[in-house]
């Protein structure tokens, strides 16, 4: 199965969320993790998640990390195994 890793950006040009990514898909790839990558930049959905600080980034519906690259430890404990 597959994890959902969602970033809130203010948009896909943003540089901090593209190096947030890269970082993160870099570390699924080293630890052969399957995951699906989408980013968001809609209002709607930052009212879902109830966040204003950008990137936020969600692994299988959990915040994991507002405005920073979250740890590999706090990455490993949000994914489905």
């Amino acid at each position: 199965m597959k994890n959902s890793v969602e970033i809130l950006s203010p948009g896909p040009n943003c540089w901090k969320t593209k190096k947030i990514i890269k970082s993160i898909e870099r570390f699924f790839e080293e630890n052969s993790i399957e995951a699906e990558f989408r980013v968001i930049n809609t209002i709607d959905d930052f009212v879902k998640y109830r966040t204003w600080i950008l990137p936020t980034i969600i692994i299988n519906n959990e915040i994991v990390a507002r405005g920073y690259r979250p740890s590999n430890n706090k990455i490993l404990s949000s994914i489905k195994k």
